[in-house]
């Protein structure tokens, strides 16, 4: 799972109807960590998952619980406009008024990408996403690079360790595991002071995650560049 995060302003809020707007992904623009989403990425997605498909794509909150249902989900030219419907629980209620405040404001989707719907620009360092397979979409206090650094740390640990095995990886899995060590690395550079995730969860250290991808790193620069 990937994670991207989104500004919105407390006026997209409306506590009458328990609703909140916003663009959830923009298009066209290098996002902190080297990615570029491309217009059309989220459109299999919307017709599929979405409010008029199989109703598959959730609303979260700090992208661990349950807190709505996406109720509008469309693309325009500039990227991924949705509306979310808060439930009438008591963490809506809540979530509701810490974004009305602007304690809590930014949107970030939960996301992964289709074999092969992803190409990495060794010039650039930059990755363009034509595809993505969207789960979810939460108001978060921070984006939830933590999540994603774990997240990535496993997938590149495992993938490093078929190369140390000596099993051969295709261009395209080699270009993708390039990737991510690049996002990795930008992440774990730019770490939030706290975690979206919900206090009952296990807190890494980014630190600890920091000195196990330093780890990595001599192996993976010999082999990927």
């Amino acid at each position: 799972m990937e994670f991207k995060a989104l500004k919105f302003d407390d006026s997209d809020v409306n506590l009458a109807n328990r609703t909140f707007m916003g663009y959830a992904s923009t298009f066209g623009n290098v996002d902190e960590v080297g990615d570029i989403i491309e217009q059309g990425a989220f459109k299999k997605s919307i017709k599929e998952r979405g409010p008029s498909g199989s109703n598959q794509i959730k609303v979260l909150w700090q992208h661990a619980e349950p807190l709505g249902i996406p109720v509008k989900m469309h693309e325009d030219e500039n990227g991924l406009y949705v509306e979310g419907k808060v439930s009438k629980t008591r963490l809506g209620d809540e979530a509701l008024e810490l974004m009305k405040d602007g304690v809590v404001d930014k949107m970030s989707i939960g996301f992964s990408i289709p074999k092969g719907k992803m190409h990495y620009d060794d010039m650039t360092g930059v990755r363009r996403i034509k595809e993505v397979k969207l789960f979810e979409f939460s108001p978060v206090t921070f984006p939830a690079n933590e999540q994603a650094s774990i997240t990535g740390m496993k997938s590149l640990e495992g993938k490093l360790a078929l190369l140390q095995d000596g099993v051969e990886l295709s261009e395209e899995e080699l270009a993708e595991l390039k990737a991510l060590y690049n996002r990795l690395d930008a992440l774990l550079k730019s770490e939030p002071q706290e975690s979206t995730q919900a206090t009952s969860e296990p807190q890494a250290d980014p630190e600890e995650l920091l000195q196990s991808f330093k780890s990595l790193q001599e192996f993976a620069l010999n082999r990927l560049y």
